[in-house]
């Protein structure tokens, strides 16, 4: 691992967050997308950041000591434009699953897809439809049936694609987009937020699957502990816009002079808590990623998701509370155009809804109740 290269990685998602804020204004609807900050993210490697370097990339989320600078890109890339964290975050998650469980053959081919500028991502979530997978004579497959909320529709090219066999068992594809019959259906998707991030219906009838597109074994995308932990991830990029609510409310209360405002005073002072809270989140995190890529036990992973399900809902309460402190500042007038509040609220709203909140906070409950050690060791 070359740390400074790492290092450089992490420096320009800070900076491609820091100047996307604008398209992301722009970009608010539907039928639009970012395409100037998706230029940007693929002159700056980070669409081969999670390669591994015998195929050109950083091993970013391969090795430990590299799991915060991870979560760090997502974070600074959702500060700018949760949209396009989002997106980056599927990309990033279709390759560490590569990764784990491509053949060689495999990861050599998607990594000089990534190179050409291919845009991956996880398509796992079913229409009333499902998808299926059905083997023809010569061994390659058809692929029938319908995806929704996947995001960035005719932009994500590559994307792995869970899909029923015929004996019921889910089998991931990566599927070439460009080379196969698939149906965009935007008018599935009219959200509160997240407009740009176009998870459209998509319905895939009669697609070719070769045996190269095949990922894995079936049933290998739910193994654990890497589907729970991926939840850090997408937290990583919530907690990029919640910083970015603070630094605009602080810049909207100082445009105002409202500097000497003890309320305000208090209610940022809050925020900038919650803030730095959900930071130490991240970081402690990253540590257990590195601890149990060191450790990879059933016992430590079993840990492992746990303290993943806890950063996940602190995360979702702190986005949350910083919301509410933030409305409470600005006021109706701050939630008008230009300024970014209304929309990244939306946005962060609409993100902040993933599924089974409830039962990842009570799966804490009973490891704790369960467990016979320190509270303190977690």
């Amino acid at each position: 691992m070359n740390k400074s290269k790492v290092a450089k990685l992490v420096m320009s998602a800070k900076i491609i967050g820091k100047s996307s804020l604008s398209e992301a204004a722009e970009t608010d609807s539907v039928s639009s997308f970012a395409e100037q900050t998706l230029v940007k993210i693929k002159d700056t490697e980070l669409l081969t950041a999670c390669l591994p370097v015998k195929y050109g990339g950083h091993n970013v989320g391969l090795l430990p000591g590299t799991n915060l600078a991870l979560l760090e890109i997502l974070k600074y890339i959702g500060k700018g434009n949760l949209v396009i964290g989002r997106v980056l975050e599927g990309h990033f998650n279709a390759q560490l699953l590569i990764n784990q469980f491509g053949t060689e053959k495999q990861k050599k081919l998607f990594a000089a897809e990534a190179f050409k500028g291919k845009l991956f991502g996880v398509w796992n979530t079913q229409s009333e439809l499902g998808t299926f997978l059905s083997k023809k004579k010569n061994g390659s497959y058809h692929l029938n049936g319908s995806k929704t909320f996947a995001t960035g529709s005719d932009y994500v090219t590559r994307p792995i694609v869970t899909a029923a066999k015929k004996d019921g068992s889910w089998q991931m594809c990566v599927v070439p987009l460009d080379e196969v019959n698939v149906i965009s259906d935007p008018s599935w998707w009219n959200p509160m937020g997240m407009k740009a991030s176009r998870s459209f219906k998509m319905t895939f009838v009669k697609a070719h699957i070769t045996k190269i597109n095949l990922l894995g074994s079936a049933g290998d995308y739910y193994l654990q502990p890497s589907f729970s932990s991926g939840s850090v991830r997408f937290a990583a990029v919530q907690l990029g816009a919640a910083e970015q609510l603070l630094d605009e409310t602080r810049k909207y209360l100082k445009a105002l002079k409202r500097v000497e405002d003890p309320f305000q005073n208090m209610r940022l002072g809050q925020m900038a808590i919650e803030v730095e809270s959900g930071n130490l989140w991240l970081n402690a995190v990253a540590t257990k990623m590195d601890h149990y890529m060191q450790k990879p036990s059933v016992k430590e992973g079993e840990c492992f998701i746990i303290y993943c399900n806890m950063m996940r809902t602190a995360i979702e309460q702190i986005c949350t509370e910083v919301m509410n402190l933030c409305q409470k500042c600005v006021g109706a007038r701050g939630l008008n155009k230009p300024h970014h509040f209304g929309r990244i609220i939306r946005d962060l709203s609409t993100y902040l809804r993933q599924p089974a909140p409830d039962a990842v906070l009570e799966d804490v409950g009973k490891f704790l109740l369960k467990s016979h050690n320190s509270s303190s060791k977690i």
